[in-house]
């Protein structure tokens, strides 16, 4: 066996450390943060809650209270929200996680208010869960929008 010379552990050495970095090191690219999504997501969240609370609140299943006619055009006026939010996510690059949440949020909300046209009245327990459920929709889409903030202007 021969005998390893400076230059050759030099070149050795160098090869390790560059491997040893190159594996180590991983880039990962994400959106920027967007105030005016982050408002915009606020607004949406505040009226879809203002929303299940009204019907809650000033409303009772019997005699029809909590048909679905009287609450139409308040689910047309959210949902044009949520599409609203939807498309904004999706022109961002590099955004696939925040346009997620709002595909799930837009998907809900259409199937909730099918479901409500469909029985023509919601119980209280359906109303909590349903508002209970957008909030933490609602506040998923928060957090992903803030994270984009913390990754740009991380604190000090």
């Amino acid at each position: 066996m021969k005998p390893l010379n400076q230059n050759s552990l030099k070149i050795r050495l160098f090869f390790t450390i560059s491997l040893l970095i190159l594996f180590s090191c991983r880039v990962t690219l994400l959106p920027e943060y967007n105030a005016e999504i982050s408002k915009n997501i606020e607004k949406t969240a505040k009226q879809v809650d203002k929303f299940f609370l009204m019907m809650y609140e000033t409303t009772s299943a019997e005699n029809n209270g909590r048909s679905y006619d009287k609450f139409a055009g308040q689910y047309v006026e959210i949902e044009v929200e949520i599409n609203s939010l939807l498309n904004q996510n999706k022109i961002k690059p590099l955004n696939g996680n925040s346009t997620r949440i709002c595909e799930i949020t837009l998907e809900l909300w259409q199937k909730y208010k099918e479901e409500h046209k469909t029985d023509n009245t919601l119980s209280n327990g359906l109303i909590r869960l349903n508002r209970q459920t957008f909030a933490d929709l609602f506040f998923a889409m928060q957090v992903a929008e803030e994270g984009k903030k913390l990754v740009t202007k991380p604190p000090q």
